[in-house]
Order: C-alpha cells, then sequence, then structure tokens
C-alpha cells in the first residue's frame, strides 16, 4: 500500500511539471507583473483516485479561469505567472511554514529553507487549510486517507520552490529594469458571504495599507469603478501569504490582490463560463492596458 502511493504521488509530481507558467509579453512595457496563484487546473488521475470528494467539488476550491481573464496582460506588456497545479494539492499563497504540529517536526523540511525550525502550527494548518492542504474546509476532507508528512518536502520542492523563485525572479528583473515593481495577485471569490449577502464584483486588498501606495490602490479601485464594477478594500480579504510577504512599497515593491467575484462570469453549478464572461474579459483588458500604460509613464517621468 505504501508503495502505491508513493507512485501514486509521484505520478501526481511528474503530471505537473514544469510546476509554472509564464506568459511573457513581447515587450516589457512597465514594471508590472500579474500572477494568478490558485488557477491551475490540472488533476492527475493519481490524485483525484485518492480524493474523498468529487472532481467538481476539489474545482471549487480553483479560482476557475482567472488566469485566462487575466491573460491579456502580455498583450499589453507585462507577464502573467501562473501555477499549474491546483490549490487544493499545493496553497502556494501560504507560507512554507504553514504546516499542522504533527508534521512540523518531520525530517528534511528544515533544509534548503522550506520551514524555520522555530515555526509554530497556525490554527488554519492544524485545521487542515496549510500550504499542503488536508481539508477544503474545516468539515471536508480532500483524502479518503490522512495524507502521509513524507509527501510534504517534495510537494515544497517540486511545485511551491519552483513558483516562489519564477516569483521572485520576475520582480528582481522588473526592479533592475524599471527601478520598481509592481505585483497584482489576481483570485477569484464566492458569490456570496457565509450568511447570504452578496459580495461586491471586486475586492482589493493591500494588507490595510501596506503592502502598496495608497495612490496605487486608489488608480486601480477607480478604474474599476469606471466601468461600474462594486469595489471595497481588505475585507474580508486584505490579501494573503504573497501580498504581505513581497510588498515593500518603500524599498520600490508593491503588492496588491485583486478578488473577483466568480458571479460576474462563471456559473457555480457547472463550473464553465456564463455569457458576461466576454464582457468582464474585454473590461479586465481595459484596466490592464491602462495600469500599465499608466506605470510606463510613470516610469518615463521618473527618469526625466
Amino acid at each position: 500500500m505504501i508503495i502505491r502511493e508513493l507512485k501514486q504521488e509521484a505520478d501526481c509530481l511528474k503530471a505537473f511539471g514544469p510546476a509554472v507558467d509564464i506568459l511573457r509579453p513581447d515587450v516589457w512595457r512597465a514594471g508590472v507583473i500579474f500572477a494568478s496563484p490558485h488557477s491551475g487546473s490540472l488533476y492527475p488521475d493519481s490524485f483525484t483516485a485518492r480524493a474523498a470528494v468529487p472532481l467538481t467539488e476539489l474545482r471549487r476550491n480553483e479560482d476557475a479561469f482567472i488566469d485566462k481573464l487575466f491573460s491579456s496582460a502580455a498583450t499589453y506588456g507585462a507577464p502573467l505567472l501562473s501555477a499549474r497545479f491546483p490549490r487544493c494539492f499545493v496553497d502556494v499563497n501560504r507560507s512554507p511554514d504553514e504546516l499542522p504540529q504533527a508534521w512540523l517536526n518531520e525530517k528534511g523540511l528544515s533544509e534548503k529553507g522550506l520551514r524555520d525550525a522555530s515555526a509554530q502550527p497556525s490554527v488554519r494548518a492544524n485545521a487542515g487549510l496549510g500550504v499542503v492542504p488536508t481539508k477544503l474546509s474545516e468539515t471536508t476532507d480532500i483524502y479518503k486517507k490522512p495524507l502521509s508528512p513524507r509527501f510534504v518536502r517534495a510537494r515544497l520542492v517540486s511545485l511551491y520552490q519552483p513558483y516562489h523563485d519564477a516569483l521572485q525572479s520576475l520582480i528582481t528583473e522588473s526592479s533592475l529594469e524599471f527601478g520598481h515593481s509592481l505585483l497584482i495577485d489576481c483570485h477569484s471569490m464566492p458569490g456570496f458571504a457565509p450568511m447570504g449577502s452578496r459580495r461586491p464584483d471586486i475586492i482589493l486588498g493591500d494588507r490595510f495599507g501596506v503592502s502598496c501606495h495608497a495612490d496605487t490602490i486608489a488608480a486601480i479601485e477607480a478604474a474599476f469603478r469606471a466601468l461600474n464594477y462594486t469595489v471595497a478594500r481588505n475585507y474580508p480579504y486584505a490579501g494573503g501569504y504573497v501580498t504581505s510577504h513581497y510588498g515593500k512599497p518603500m524599498s520600490g515593491i508593491e503588492t496588491l490582490q485583486i478578488e473577483v467575484n466568480r458571479d460576474l462570469y462563471l456559473n457555480p453549478v457547472t463550473l464553465k463560463p456564463k455569457r458576461s464572461y466576454d464582457r468582464l474579459a474585454d473590461n479586465l483588458a481595459t484596466i490592464i492596458k491602462d495600469i500599465i500604460k499608466s506605470r510606463a509613464q510613470e516610469t518615463v517621468l521618473a527618469a526625466q
């Protein structure tokens, strides 16, 4: 049984290779980077065979089509980084230390900087919602059998680390080329809150004013409002690990999380695009073009 599970795990990692896709523009026109950490839609048979829920349930955890909706970034002069694996397999918007207590002392996890030896488990990680999730929610198990911690290090090395290496490389490249970076972390959210109220069309997260300059989030909010989208800031999504870890605006690296309401484009039952998908894609293309153009102009002015 152990040999079979090891083979299934190895088959999964092989199926996900390469871990990331980078859609690059012909010409990088401004220090803007788009990233989609949760739109990975590959579900190998060696993964779904171990799952306790059907594929449709696994996919509800995914930011479906977000990589496609933001793909116009490359057309207008900015790269788009996407994870190929689903967030229910590895969640790159979590700290590599975000592991349950039972796994924290697993041999090998402290190697290569994959975890801090002094790390303490978070409530979220102990609930199975950490960097290597074991639950879709606090009550829904991903796996039929408990996931062995022996798989954790391989997932972090093969999937988590390459994603963050690619992201850091893009930030470094942008900073060297343009003198600054704006990372826009792209996500989707359920249309309704748990108590039943409809969420805004867009939620922008800047860690409550910490991860980017005030004029940056204000300009992007204005761009969405100009196209008649309702916009809120930081509640209930202020930005995750990516936003807080990379955002250092005083050092020239800004980060901003964008949450798109799935009701704008996705059928919640079939998980297929609605007719309104194309309109949203066109509007996002307009906003993306404006963001890149504005940042390019700022770069030119700063150089004068």
